[in-house]
Formats: C-alpha cells, sequence, structure tokens
C-alpha cells in the first residue's frame, strides 16, 4: 500500500484525496436533501414554507400525524426513532404543539396548538407506496429505488407504478431518469387535464419479456386514494396560512363567481367564455387557453376529410390506464395559466405547480447557492483572521499546519502499510495524544 491511502470499512483502498472528496460529494448530498439549512434555528417563524426538510418522530408521536424542521431534529429529537421525510410543501414545524404532549420545543416555545395548514400523509409514521412498508424494509434484501409522486409526495416503489411486466420507469442507457417528475396512479386522476398535454408525457420504456422483472403489484394491498388528501387552505399571510403563490379562486377568475367541481374531480364550469376565440385573450391573464385551442384543434380535425384512422392521444391512454405517469424536462412550464385554468388549479389543490419554486430542482439548485455562499464568507473569515495576525503570528500558524500534517501522516503511514482499518477510536487517540504533547511543549 502506498503512502497517502486510507483503508475504508469494505476494505477498498482510497487515496487521502479521493477520501476527502467522498466527503466532499456527502456533504453536498446532506445539503441538496436539507436544502442548504444548517439547522441552527427553528423555522416555526417563517410559517408555510414553501419547500423544506422535513422530519417525524415515531418516539414522540407514534400516530404519525406530526413533522419538524432540520434544527428541532437536532436539538430537539436526537436518539429518537426519528423518520426523515426528504421535503414537504407548505410545511410548517409543529415541533412542540399539541401533538407532542408534554414535550416542548426547545428552539422556540411560543407556537400555537396546531397547523391547521399542515397536510399529513402515511409517510408521517414510516410507511410509504401502496404496499405501506417501510424504508429500508427489513424483510426485503434488495430495498431497490423509490421514486415520489409530485402531488401527494408519498414514495414509491418502481414496480408499484401500475406498469405492466413489459413496461419500465423510462431511463437512459446509463440508468439515469429521463423524465423530470412523477405523478403516481391515484394523483393521475386529479390531473385529468393532462389529456391534453400528451407531448409532456415521457413513455415508459418496453422491455422484452424475458427482461422484464416479476411485478409486484398483484401483492401490494389497496390503500386509501392518497389524492384525496385535504388540500390546505388558499388564504395566504406570511405566517399564519400555508403559501398559495398569491393566488385565490377569485382573483384567477377575475371577479366571476367561483366555478364548482364535481365528486370526480371535473370542473363543471371552467371552460373560457364562448366569446373567446383562438388567438383571443382569455381574461385579465392576457394568454390563450391552451386546453381550448387544443380542443378546437381537435374537433376542426374530427370534421376533416384527412381524418386519420386513430385520434386518441397517448395522453388518454396512459391516464385511462391506472398507471403512474412521468413528465418530460421542464414539464410545468408548459402548463395553460390562462384564468380559467389557474382556477381549475386551484379547486383541485394543485396551484403549486405553476411556483417554479415548488420543483425540487429550484429547491437543490437554491442549496447550492446557499453552499457557495457560506463558503465564500468562510473564506473571507479566514482571509480577516489572517490579516489580523503579526508576522511572527502568521509565521507560527504556518509551522502549525505544517506540524499537524507531519504527525498525520505518520500517524496513518503504519494503517496504510499493515492494512489497519483507521476506528474513531484511533482518531480520537491521535488528537488526544496532539494535546498531551502540546501541555508538554
Amino acid at each position: 500500500m502506498e503512502e497517502h491511502e486510507v483503508v475504508l470499512d469494505n476494505e477498498q483502498v482510497v487515496s487521502i484525496h479521493e477520501f476527502m472528496e467522498g466527503i466532499e460529494a456527502q456533504q453536498l448530498e446532506a445539503d441538496l436533501v436539507l436544502g442548504g439549512d444548517e439547522g441552527k434555528e427553528c423555522t416555526y417563524e417563517k410559517g408555510y414554507m414553501r419547500r423544506q426538510a422535513v422530519f417525524s418522530c415515531l418516539t414522540c408521536t407514534p400516530a404519525g400525524n406530526a413533522g419538524f424542521c432540520t434544527a428541532c431534529s437536532f436539538a430537539c429529537h436526537d436518539g429518537h426513532e426519528v423518520v426523515e421525510l426528504w421535503t414537504r410543501r407548505s410545511f410548517r414545524c409543529d415541533c412542540g404543539n399539541s401533538k407532542f404532549s408534554s414535550f416542548e420545543c426547545k428552539l422556540n416555545k411560543n407556537k400555537e396548538q396546531l397547523n391547521e395548514g399542515n397536510v399529513y400523509n402515511q409517510n408521517y409514521g414510516g410507511l410509504y407506496c401502496t404496499c405501506r412498508r417501510p424504508f429500508p424494509d427489513p424483510e426485503i434484501e434488495d430495498q431497490g429505488e423509490m421514486l415520489q409522486c409530485c402531488i401527494c409526495e408519498d414514495w414509491f416503489h418502481e414496480t408499484h407504478l401500475g406498469l405492466p411486466p413489459n413496461l419500465q420507469v423510462p431511463r437512459d442507457e446509463d440508468g439515469e431518469p429521463t423524465f423530470d417528475e412523477l405523478i403516481c396512479q391515484s394523483c393521475v386522476r386529479r390531473c385529468s387535464f393532462l389529456e391534453e398535454y400528451p407531448e409532456l408525457i415521457a413513455s415508459p420504456v418496453e422491455v422484452e419479456d424475458d427482461e422484464a422483472p416479476p411485478s409486484q403489484d398483484s401483492e401490494a394491498p389497496k390503500v386509501a386514494d392518497v389524492s384525496t388528501a385535504e388540500a390546505p387552505p388558499t388564504q395566504t399571510s406570511v405566517n399564519k396560512k400555508p403559501y398559495t403563490n398569491g393566488l385565490t379562486l377569485e382573483t384567477a377568475l377575475g371577479g366571476r363567481p367561483v366555478p364548482s367541481v364535481e365528486e370526480n374531480g371535473k370542473a363543471e364550469k371552467l371552460e373560457v367564455s364562448s366569446t373567446n376565440h383562438v388567438g383571443e385573450s382569455s381574461g385579465s391573464g392576457g394568454s390563450v387557453c391552451k386546453l381550448k385551442r387544443t380542443s378546437q384543434a381537435e374537433s376542426a380535425l374530427t370534421t376533416s376529410e384527412e381524418k386519420p384512422e386513430e385520434t386518441t392521444s397517448v395522453g388518454l391512454k396512459v391516464l385511462d390506464s391506472g398507471r403512474a405517469v412521468f413528465l418530460a424536462k421542464s414539464w410545468r412550464t408548459e402548463l395553460c395559466q390562462c384564468d380559467a385554468c389557474k382556477a381549475m388549479y386551484m379547486a383541485k389543490g394543485i396551484e403549486f405547480l405553476l411556483d417554479k419554486e415548488d420543483t425540487l430542482q429550484e429547491y437543490e439548485e437554491s442549496a447550492k447557492r446557499k453552499r457557495e455562499e457560506a463558503k465564500e464568507k468562510e473564506d473571507g473569515t479566514t482571509q480577516a483572521f489572517l490579516q489580523k495576525l503579526g508576522h511572527v503570528q502568521r509565521i507560527e500558524l504556518v509551522h502549525g499546519i505544517n506540524n499537524l500534517a507531519t504527525e498525520l501522516e505518520s500517524f496513518l503511514t503504519p494503517f496504510g502499510q499493515s492494512g489497519k482499518t483507521v476506528t474513531s477510536d484511533d482518531i480520537y487517540e491521535f488528537f488526544d495524544g496532539l494535546r498531551k504533547k502540546r501541555r508538554v511543549d
């Protein structure tokens, strides 16, 4: 074994540089999950945030009906059975409210009894997918990958998305997803308007029968329709109500009566006024309704002598099949934003689809920006500290850093030569030895 190498727990030998790069990658992954939140203060005062990392505690709330922010996961629930939920939209920290009985939040004791705008699903109780199993599942050896629905935010096994054995999740040759977001088979019913956007749907990949993995859908128990979960209230206020992108049914309709919604989730009166035609404005938004335009185009095609044999859209076939739907890159930007369609999204409780900051891509980009800002601030602090030092102090600091590097190299060399794994106890022993040596000197 060469010098400057480390033996990992799996006996893989890597260089110190590769080891540090691995640590950097892990830190970046953590930052992306936490949205750049350093976990120093409770987010309760920020109200219903567009998106933040959320956790639940089965020790404090085994019913799975509460969640809390990153800071509270560190300060208040350390050592508890905590469930990491990744990110959630329009959520306000519950830690210490009435759902936690006598348990008090250590970071903010001045909280309301309940956060009426929060919406919870089975994930808060540590269960996922239509199979209602934990993740990781102790009864399954190959955990596989789970995908999150962008509507209900539940997580699903690839084999429980309603796809037949000969169809698989769309991926490229490297196994990377070729779609932007996923809508589960339950939530597809809330998004029936996607029938008019077949070009936004990424088709599953067809495989040969001998290549297809065995489907588990037949074994998955039936569960309540997650798409019928109560949507957050639509009123908006900085700290008291969920974020709604500043949109209400009344403003979206320009003062017109609020449309009613039938039991099947379809809007009764969401069509653009019959006085509007293709090319005309559909209201205060000043845009043409894409759905009306599509319907008129299909109607014209139906009456044409050159009507093709098959006019059913791909989207309609997919949405009617009880399968999850995969959406193409940047599909949200293609959705119609006329007044009537905005009212439809609001009535269905999915107005967040029009908010760019709701997407996971924007959440991760924001985390990267915060990470870079923190690094620049850290570098600036270090530079300011060095500038305050005198010449002699700077020389002593450089010597101290060089001595530390020499001591660390001497400490790691025997491990590299013998192939022994460096443990946390070894690291503690190393720094304890440095402290003792410093006292002697």
